[in-house]
């Protein structure tokens, strides 16, 4: 048959000039015999139509599995194998388990190995659904046959050690972080993980050229830390949010340019890295994260915090250096947690009074911004150890300054100060001062007491 066989069979079965077994029959013929892949391909993609219309054919279910059975453990075109792997798992899922999990620890295409992971999966959740009494013995000698070395030691350890109060939804968790965790080492070349309770509870795909989020990784809900640093990642799946047990996730040094509104619902989040990405703004459902501690922003493109980032009080280390920010909300005050805030290299022009109320920031960064003023709150930053405000536009520093009794580092260079006030020397800690480039018209009386006071001053 020319390259329309397959069509011309479909029309004649359409028209009812061949039964529906006759036409199955024909089909799967040129599957077997074709030399011509986009031919079986079509005949795959016709038999499967027609194999879902009406009653199934029992006499011939069996060749068919059989066939498909054939084509996904032993064809040579993956896009064969992968059409082979679709049709079994929408007609025979609980029937092709046994051969889709043996092509899925010997397949090498990541096509056709998605797609067998996709059915193992599905047909694990049907499980659920089933009497235990007759799925536990399975599910057992499913783990048993883990040949996994890294699995094996950590399933032994748990037969001995779990109370095993679900014992179902146990051994279905299992394999479904061993089914997902196998295709991931396949597709990725020296992956880094860590398991945990038979859970893959940590993953690093550090400088794997990834431009998306694996699908696999939405298996693994026990996951505690994800690291993708320099990948291609432009954005991030709305499903991450079933990743509810993460604590740490690490996207440095992608091309990110937004985060979904489902980013907010990871509850669990206490380090978030973000540098380096093309962020210009942050969902609302960012201030759910009620649990960050670190949150690093640094080179993105953000233009302003709403007010509700000021409901992240656990944060302790804030970075947004590098950014386009040009104001600070008032509820910053809120975060009585930080310690360390890096504001630089920003288009800032104005503080709220409220950033004199964080009473445990030790180090506060402001380089390059276009302050020209600083408001006189300042003064109540009472753990403030480093203050950096190089290359502003401030004309003079407020009277209040005196009361930073635990500051020893201050960087005052690169401003429009003309004088300083005396009050200065009330910094009883100070250890170095830097002021230069600034508009002295001459050397400020406070230096001399400063340095006898053992103040190291660069100007």
């Amino acid at each position: 048959m020319g390259i329309s066989a397959p069509s011309k069979i479909l029309e004649k079965f359409r028209d009812k000039r061949i039964d529906k077994r006759s036409a199955l029959e024909q089909l799967l013929a040129l599957i077997e015999n074709s030399s011509s892949f986009k031919i079986r391909l079509k005949c795959i993609k016709i038999l499967s139509e027609i194999w879902k219309l009406n009653e199934k054919i029992a006499s011939l279910s069996e060749n068919i599995f059989n066939v498909f059975e054939n084509l996904l453990i032993s064809d040579s075109n993956d896009s064969i194998r992968n059409a082979a792997a679709l049709f079994l798992s929408s007609n025979f899922n609980d029937k092709a388990y046994k051969p889709m999990k043996w092509a899925l620890h010997n397949d090498d295409s990541q096509l056709v190995l998605e797609t067998i992971l996709n059915s193992l999966i599905k047909f694990l959740c049907t499980l659920k659904k089933q009497d235990s009494k007759l799925i536990k013995p399975f599910l057992l000698l499913e783990l048993q046959d883990i040949v996994d070395r890294d699995f094996k030691i950590k399933i032994q350890i748990y037969f001995q050690v779990s109370s095993q109060k679900d014992p179902i939804t146990d051994y279905i968790t299992i394999l479904m972080n061993y089914f997902a965790l196998t295709y991931l080492k396949k597709v990725i070349w020296r992956l880094k993980y860590e398991i945990e309770d038979c859970r893959v509870t940590q993953l690093d795909f550090i400088f794997k050229n990834l431009a998306s989020f694996p699908e696999a990784i939405k298996n693994l809900t026990s996951l505690k830390k994800l690291v993708f640093r320099y990948n291609q990642l432009t954005h991030l799946p709305h499903w991450i949010e079933i990743l509810n047990d993460l604590e740490y996730l690490n996207l440095n040094v992608n091309n990110i340019n937004h985060l979904p509104d489902s980013f907010g619902h990871l509850g669990s989040l206490k380090e978030l890295y973000l540098w380096k990405n093309e962020l210009s703004n942050l969902p609302e459902s960012f201030s759910n994260l009620s649990e960050l501690v670190i949150l690093n922003l640094r080179l993105n493109n953000i233009t302003s915090l709403s007010e509700s980032f000021g409901k992240l009080i656990k944060l302790k280390e804030l970075n947004l250096h590098d950014n386009k920010l040009l104001t600070i909300p008032v509820s910053i005050s809120n975060l009585k947690s930080l310690e360390n805030l890096n504001l630089s290299w920003n288009e800032i022009t104005t503080l709220p009074a409220s950033i004199g109320y964080l009473p445990l920031i030790k180090d506060f960064d402001l380089e390059r911004n276009e302050l020209c003023e600083l408001p006189a709150s300042m003064g109540n930053l009472k753990s403030l150890i480093s203050l950096n405000l190089k290359d502003n536009k401030l004309k003079t520093i407020p009277e209040t300054f005196r009361f930073l009794k635990n500051l020893r580092y201050l960087n005052l260079s690169q401003n429009e100060l003309q004088i300083l006030p005396i009050s200065i020397i009330s910094l009883t800690n100070l250890e170095e001062l830097y002021i230069s480039g600034n508009k002295f018209t001459k050397t400020p009386e406070c230096f001399e007491i400063l340095e006898d006071n053992g103040v190291r001053i660069f100007h």
